[in-house]
C-alpha cells in the first residue's frame, strides 16, 4: 500500500504541471536538449544563481509588466518616503511622511500625425505630519495636492551629454491642508516645468525613482491663484508680507546621482529644492538623500529642511529640521 501511494505522488504532480500524468524520460529530456546530469527537479527557476529564467518566463504579462515601470499606467510621481525626526518614545517626535502616484490616461501609442499630443496624467501627492510621542498620537496636518498635468518627453541635445529631457504643462494644480476656519490654506496653480539632464557614460538603470541621468536641473514656473485667505491670515496677525513671499512663484530643483561612492551602495542620489522669484528674506531649502539598499525594493532616506513653507499650516513659520527613514517605490 505505501508503495503504491509513493507511486502516485509523482504522478499526480506532474499531472497537476501540464505533464498529462507523463513522467519525464530519458528520451524526453535528450530532446529537449538537456543534459540529463544538470537536470534537478527541485531547483528554483526563480533563482538567477540556479538556473536562468525560462522564454515562457521572460515573455510573462508579469515579467512585461515590471520590465518597464515607466511605462506603467500607475506609477510613482514624486518621492515615497516614511520618516521620523526623533525616536519614537521621545514626547517631541514627528512622523513625516509622503505618498505621491500618477496615473496616465491615455495609451502611450495614441498617436496623431506620428506625435502623442496628449501624454495626460492625473497626479495625486499627500504629504502627513504625525504628532506620534504625544498623548493619543495626533496629526497635526495633512498636505492634499491633486493635479492634472501633459508630460511631453523631448530627449534633445543640447551640449555634449546635456540634454532637453521633459516638458511638462498643467492647467491645474490644487493644494490644501483640508482644515476649516482659521487653520484653513489652500491654493491653486498652473505650471510650466522644463527638465534638463545629464546624460551618465554608464547605463544607470531606474531603481526607487532615481534618476536615469547623472545628473538633472528642473525650473518649475507657476501661476498661482485661491491664497487670498492666506494673505488675510497674515494681515490679521500684523504681518505685511504675503503668501508668495514665502511660496515663491516657481521652485528649481537640482538632483546628483552617484556621486559619493561605488560597489554596491553606488545608488545613491541627492535632490535640493528651493523657491524662486520668493521675498528674499524667506529663504526656504530641502535636501533630500536616497540611498538604494542592495537586494532591497526600497532606500534609506534623509531629509533636511530649512526655511519657511515646509507644509501649508507652518508656511510662515521657520524651521530647521531633520528625519530619517525609509524611502519607496511602485
Amino acid at each position: 500500500m505505501k508503495i503504491s501511494i509513493i507511486a502516485f505522488i509523482p504522478m499526480l504532480f506532474f499531472a497537476i504541471n501540464g505533464t498529462a500524468g507523463e513522467l519525464p524520460t530519458q528520451a524526453t529530456l535528450v530532446k529537449a536538449g538537456q543534459p540529463i546530469h544538470t537536470v534537478n527537479w527541485q531547483e528554483d527557476v526563480n533563482n538567477p544563481e540556479n538556473s536562468l529564467p525560462t522564454e515562457e518566463q521572460r515573455t510573462s504579462p508579469q515579467s512585461l509588466y515590471f520590465g518597464k515601470k515607466t511605462d506603467r499606467p500607475v506609477s510613482a510621481h514624486k518621492i515615497n518616503y516614511f520618516s521620523i525626526n526623533h525616536w519614537p518614545t521621545n514626547n517631541g517626535a514627528q512622523v513625516k511622511f509622503q505618498i505621491s502616484m500618477k496615473f496616465r490616461l491615455l495609451e502611450p501609442n495614441l498617436y496623431v500625425l506620428k506625435y502623442n499630443l496628449f501624454p495626460a496624467y492625473i497626479g495625486y501627492t499627500q504629504k502627513s505630519l504625525w504628532n506620534e510621542g504625544q498623548h493619543s498620537m495626533p496629526f497635526e496636518e495633512s498636505n492634499y495636492n491633486p493635479e492634472f498635468f501633459l508630460d511631453y518627453p523631448v530627449d534633445a541635445g543640447i551640449i555634449g551629454r546635456l540634454k532637453l529631457r521633459n516638458i511638462v504643462l498643467c492647467p491645474f494644480e490644487h493644494e490644501s491642508d483640508g482644515l476649516t476656519g482659521v487653520q484653513s490654506r489652500s491654493w491653486n496653480r498652473q505650471y510650466v516645468l522644463i527638465k534638463f539632464g545629464v546624460e551618465s557614460t554608464e547605463n544607470l538603470e531606474i531603481e526607487n525613482s532615481f534618476l536615469s541621468d547623472r545628473a538633472a536641473v528642473y525650473i518649475k514656473l507657476w501661476q498661482a491663484s485661491g491664497y487670498s485667505d492666506q494673505d488675510a491670515y497674515l494681515k490679521s496677525i500684523g504681518g505685511t508680507g504675503k503668501f508668495l513671499d514665502y511660496m515663491g512663484r516657481g521652485e528649481i530643483s537640482v538632483s546628483v546621482r552617484n556621486f559619493l561612492w561605488g560597489g554596491s551602495l553606488k545608488n545613491h542620489q541627492l535632490d535640493i529644492k528651493t523657491p524662486i522669484f520668493r521675498n528674499s528674506h524667506r529663504d526656504s531649502y530641502e535636501f533630500e538623500f536616497r540611498q538604494q539598499l542592495p537586494y532591497m525594493n526600497f532606500s534609506l532616506y534623509m531629509q533636511y529642511w530649512y526655511g519657511y513653507g515646509e507644509t501649508l499650516l507652518r508656511f510662515d513659520r521657520f524651521g530647521r529640521r531633520g528625519f530619517a527613514g525609509l524611502s519607496f517605490s511602485y
